[in-house]
Parts: C-alpha cells; structure tokens; sequence
C-alpha cells in the first residue's frame, strides 16, 4: 500500500517518478523481498548467526576487524573461546586462534559452515548451497566433499576449486535445500531482519552484495559475505628482497671445489650428528658425468632458529626488517648478519661446455633426503642430455653445520669439502635427525620450511644470475627445476613467482600440506601429533592412538556422520589447513604458468596408488593448475600386474612400499629392473621436456625398456583419481 500510495504524489511533482529515490529504494527493497520468500516452504530455518563460527553460515566478515596495514584490509577476529575443541559439537573452526587472529583474511580452501534448526535432506544440499564472486555476475561456484553431522544439524563442504586470494565471496543458501519431509527450508528472522534493516556495517555490506550477485530468481533463505586471505604477499616480498639485496658471492667449500670423476676411487658424505655411518655417492650411477663441484652460496633467513617458523607480518608491508639475525660461520665482506650458507654441488656433464655454458636443472628433493640422495640418481641421465644437474642442502636438512664429503683420489689421498648441513637439534635430543629444523611440531609442519626453501631457490637463481653461472660454466639464462615429492611442493611456490626458471617437472606434488599428513602413510604420525596437541586432544580410534576423521572425498554422495568426535577432528584439521595456505601448493598452483596450454612450461607425474602423496591430494594440485593435460599418470596397478615385486619394493628405514611414490629418482632405481625401466623413462620424459625449454609434452612410454617394453603404463589421464588406490596393505 505504500508504494501505491506514494505514486500520485510522485506524479504530481515529477513526470520523471520511476527515477525518484524513493520509488528506486522501494523496488530495491522489493526485489529483495522476492529473493528472501521462497514458495512452499517448510518451518526449517536456515540458522542465522554469523558472528559465531558454530553457527554460521561461515566464514562471514562480521568475524573480522579493520587493519589497514593488510592487503585486504582486515584482521581475523575469531573469538577467543575457539582456543579449544569440543568433540562433542560440530564447530567450523578450533585451535590455533592466536594464529589464525594474524591472517587477513579466510582460507582460499575454506570449509563452510551451514546449520539448520532441523533435520535436512542431504541429497539437496549440493543444489541449494552454493559461492559466488560478490559484486559479480559471474559462475556459480558448486561445493564438493559435503558432510553433514545430524546431531546439530550442520553441513560441512569445500569449494569445488580454490578460490582467489583477496576476493570476496558470498555463500548462498536457497530454498533448493529442503528438510526431511521435503518442504523448501526458510530464512531466519534474524537473516531477513539484517538485509532489510541493516542494524549495522556487516548486514549493509552482504545486503548491498547479495543485490549485485545473485543469480536471478534465487529464493535466498541464508547468505554470508567473506574475503579471503593473501596467499602469496609475504613470498612475493621475499622475491623482491633478494632481488634487491642478494650477495654475489659464492664461497668454495675446500680447496680445490671441483673433482673430475675419473681421477676420483671413492665419495662419502659426513653427516654431524645423525649417529649413521657414512654415506657412499655411488660414481657408478654418474655416467655421463664428468665433474663434481662444491660451494656455498648465500640466502636471506627468514625462520626464527628458535621455533623453525617465519613470524607472521601485516601483508600490506614488506619484510626487510624480518631477516632473522643468525651470525655467519665465517666473515664475508658487506654481508650483514641474517644470512646463511646454504651448501650446494654440481654435476657438469662430460665435453666441453658449449657457450655460453651447460643449461643447469635445479633437483629439489624430498623431506628427510639430503643434497646427495636423490639428485645423484637423475644427473646421468640428465648430463647424457648436456644438462647440469644442482642440488642445495635445503632448509631443516643435512643434519648439523660440521658435515662434510670425503673424495679418495686415485692416488689415495683423501679430499675433505665442507658440506655444512641446516638441521637444528631439537631439545630433548642427542642428535640431529635428518628433518629437524623442517618439520615444526603443531599446526605450522612443513608450511614455513617450504617458504623459506622457496627464497633459497630465489637466491640461487639469483647468484646463478649475478656469478655468471657461479663461476663453473652454467647457462644463467637456461636454469630448470625438478622436485620429486616434498620438493614438488616448495617447487610450486618457485615455479609460480620465479621468472627465470624456464621449465618445470614436478613429481609428486600433493595438497592441501593438511591433506598430505591426514591421508599418506609417512604424514599420518604428523596428523596424530598434531591431534594429541589440541586441547583436549582428538585422537578417536584405537584407544585413542589413531583418529578417524571421517572426511568425505570428492564427487561422492554427502556422509552423513556416524563417527564420534569427527567434527572436531575435522574442524582442528581445517584451522591447519587455513594457516598453511600461505606455504601451500595448492594455493600457489593456479598461479603456474600456463601449465594446462600448449608451450605451457610445468610437467606433472603421478602414480596410482600413492602411499606418501596420496591421488586426491596431487590431483588437487594438477586441478588448481589447470594442468590435467600436462601431467602423466603411471600405472602402477598395471605395473605390478606384470611384476608383483615392485609391490614391496622398500628400502632399510623406510618400513612401506616406495613405489608410486619415488618413481622418478632414488637409491633403489638401479637395483630392480623393473623399477629401472620406469624410474629411467621418467627421468627421460623429463630430459626431453627441458630440452624443448618447456615447449613439447612429451610420451615416456617410448623410453620404457626390459620386462615393460612396448608397454603402456603412462597416461594422461581422462579424469583425476579422487579417491585413495592403495595396492598394498597400510600397516596398523
């Protein structure tokens, strides 16, 4: 009757009245109100209480306080009682709030959080939840992995990709959701009551959002508004402070650095502290390669020595000031402290150096491996391609700073090099393992080990650069890198912010770091650690040793939760996930260069039936890549079909099976032929992607020889596996 009422006025005093503010307002207000009353509905509300992340929906803004120095504007402002876990609630969110009270904003990966005053049909909620880019016309976002916990009537769900950093987002629940007798649910009073009045910032803010995003005609029972985080600011300061402020210095490690292998009987590295004997480099495996050289170059330390974390600084502002301040072991000229040595050696290939130099790939290994592990198993194959092959002792690895190598010449006299290693000993320790300084215990893990093994790859494209090839006739315009395992996963982060490497093969690679440790066999001790951590702690299966978290995986039906304590488990584990997507690769993964295109420059490889990087967590990577036909699937199922040893193909210390995982490089390779044949087809797959500079995708089922010859047991796959595919036993 108001609007009617208005009219004649309006036409009295304006022949113009549609455009009238009055008339504008009202019309707004009332498309609104078509959005909010859906038909047929039902008494089930949408619960609507934002500020508490139980309730939700979540993630919502009205959890956030202004900050100027961030990126995005805001500060997380999560209450403080979500310090502890209830397993018997169904919370969004738990632990690590102090932490989590430092980002600026929400995970990239978040899971969101709907609850309903009664019970639901699941099968509806994929239709009626859903994300869209606020502000924007734009796709519908769909939800993927939904659980659904009956006691509080909550549903639990992912993104069905990652979304952008520094974006906001709305989370729409419609009346396509329906309860257990089929009626549409409805939207609180409190929900209608905050778009139409607005009582404060938050309510205008997703009101004004919901008018310019939502999809015509949708009956919008609940919404919240939320921006996510900057995944990638404090990395890209760390690039553009060695960009500005690396040394030019490279250090030799003995005197003389380089050895030809020819001259050379024997090379053993010295490890301080592991309490192992000394480890053989086997020159039997270095054919093609004509000379080994030693050196130290310079990285900016960002890791407190303390802790092993990076502090967490406001991402609007850089991080000169946050080098942390460890002495050199010894003086170097205009180098101030909060630099540290990080080891290096190079096998040069056999002839001359053509000019200007060999082109150097880059070999990332894995965590607990070392710089003379599985590097040393590619570099033939690669120097029989004219490649240069690096490897860096990486952060938390090594063992202790007095390593070394050992090289008996031909004549019997022995040649001592300084390999100094970056573990740290963990107190309570009498020696230093072969991860510790890496691997932090909590919710951090490996995120800020692999941040920081990222600048020390920036730092050594840089010295490459300024050295003119470190002196040892390297092409500083032709650098290429290759992880396998954990060093695809800090090989992300370099391949997605670093120019100069040309190309990349990564083998291995798997995300969220969260899903890594919850899912594979040598990250599940990590997982239980963290769970008996939290207050209280969350372990649930066996008496309490082990955990079942009861995760749903993609593009399979909701689940709807039977399990004790789950929900909190699952909740402890998202509050993980969410602190560690500024170090995740699968944050960074979209953010590959033209991965999924012709020319594109990153390569993947992958094995069914991973045990260490299980297939969902490396095909969320390839996913955010946008990179399914740039990656190559081996079948090992097949694979063992033909040869069932290489189901427990191990080695001592190991305790489990290592193949899909390490297909690519490791001490194993050369002593089963049928891991030869696979392992050396994949090494040429990726001698061949460098030789094109990135260009060609090429086929390593050619290079397959022995008992796989004329095989085919590398595919691009038609769709990523989303499930686990374990082949062998997982022991209890």
């Amino acid at each position: 009757m108001k609007v009617l009422s208005i009219v004649p006025e309006l036409v009295e005093k304006s022949g113009n009245w549609r455009k009238h503010p009055a008339v504008t307002n009202l019309w707004k207000a009332a498309l609104l109100l078509t959005l909010l009353v859906p038909s047929g509905q039902g008494e089930t509300r949408v619960r609507f209480q934002p500020s508490s992340p139980t309730v939700g929906p979540f993630p919502a803004n009205v959890l956030t306080v202004p900050d100027s120095r961030q990126k995005t504007g805001l500060r997380i402002d999560l209450p403080a009682s979500f310090g502890a876990c209830d397993p018997g609630t169904s919370p969004s969110v738990c632990s690590n709030t102090d932490l989590l009270n430092q980002l600026d904003g929400f995970s990239v990966n978040p899971r969101i959080t709907v609850c309903f005053s009664d019970a639901i049909d699941t099968s509806t909620l994929a239709a009626g939840i859903s994300l869209v880019p606020a502000g924007k016309r734009a796709p519908v976002i769909a939800l993927n992995q939904i659980f659904y916990a009956p006691g509080k009537h909550c549903a639990f769900a992912k993104p069905d990709h990652v979304l952008k950093e520094q974006s906001d987002y709305l989370l729409l629940v419609s009346d396509a959701v329906h309860d257990a007798s089929g009626n549409a649910v409805a939207p609180a009073p409190a929900f209608t009551a905050c778009l139409q009045d607005k009582p404060d910032d938050y309510c205008a803010e997703l009101s004004a959002a919901i008018k310019g995003s939502a999809p015509p005609r949708s009956h919008i029972a609940g919404a919240s508004l939320f921006t996510t985080l900057s995944t990638t600011p404090w990395m890209e300061h760390a690039k553009h402070f060695v960009d500005t402020h690396q040394p030019s210095v490279v250090l030799p490690a003995g005197t003389p650095s380089t050895f030809n292998l020819s001259t050379i009987r024997e090379i053993k590295w010295n490890p301080q502290g592991s309490g192992f004997p000394p480890q053989s480099i086997p020159i039997e495996v270095l054919d093609g390669v004509k000379s080994i050289s030693f050196g130290l170059y310079l990285s900016p330390n960002f890791l407190n020595p303390l802790n092993g974390t990076i502090p967490t600084t406001p991402t609007g502002k850089g991080i000169a000031d946050a080098i942390a301040p460890i002495p050199l072991p010894l003086p170097v000229p205009n180098v101030a402290l909060g630099y540290a040595p990080v080891s290096f050696h190079v096998f040069l290939p056999a002839g001359p150096a053509p000019h200007p130099g060999f082109p150097v790939v880059i070999y990332g290994h894995g965590l607990g491996d070392n710089q003379f592990g599985a590097p040393t198993f590619i570099a033939g194959t690669l120097a029989r391609k004219g490649f240069a092959t690096l490897a860096i002792e990486i952060t938390g690895h090594g063992y202790g700073p007095l390593s070394t190598v050992k090289l008996t010449d031909s004549n019997g006299i022995i040649h001592t090099v300084s390999t100094p290693g970056r573990g740290i000993l963990i107190p309570g320790n009498s020696q230093i393992g072969p991860a510790d300084g890496c691997v932090v215990p909590g919710a951090i893990a490996v995120r800020d080990c692999g941040r920081q093994t990222a600048v020390d790859l920036f730092a050594l494209t840089r010295t490459i650069q300024e050295t003119k090839g470190l002196g040892l006739h390297l092409d500083p315009k032709r650098i290429y890198y290759v992880g396998q395992s954990f060093g695809a996963d800090y090989g992300t982060l370099l391949q997605a912010l670093e120019p100069s490497i040309g190309a990349a093969v990564l083998s291995g690679a798997g995300g969220s770091l969260v899903d890594v440790a919850r899912l594979s066999i040598s990250g599940r001790p990590l997982a239980i650690g963290y769970l008996t951590s939290v207050s209280p702690a969350l372990l649930n299966a066996k008496a309490g040793s082990d955990f079942n978290d009861n995760y749903p995986f993609r593009d399979r039906p909701p689940v709807v939760n039977q399990v004790s304590g789950a929900p909190a488990i699952q909740a402890a584990f998202e509050a993980a996930d969410w602190l560690n997507m500024p170090g995740d690769p699968l944050a960074y993964a979209p953010r590959l260069k033209g991965a999924d295109k012709p020319g594109g420059n990153t390569l993947f490889q992958f094995g069914f039936g991973d045990l260490e990087m299980p297939d969902p967590t490396q095909s969320a990577v390839i996913r955010a890549a946008d990179a399914r036909l740039a990656s190559w699937f081996f079948r090992f199922d097949a694979a063992a079909q033909i040869d069932p040893p290489l189901l427990g193909l191990t080695y001592p210390g190991v305790g489990f099976p290592i193949l899909p995982h390490r297909i690519l490089s490791n001490p194993t390779i050369f002593d089963v032929p049928a891991e030869t044949s696979v392992s050396l087809a994949a090494q040429q797959q990726a001698a061949e992607y460098f030789s094109s500079r990135g260009k060609s995708n090429p086929d390593p089922n050619p290079y397959l020889t022995g008992i796989f010859a004329g095989t085919k047991l590398f595919h691009i796959p038609a769709h990523l596996p989303e499930s686990l595919n374990f082949l062998v036993p997982v022991p209890e």
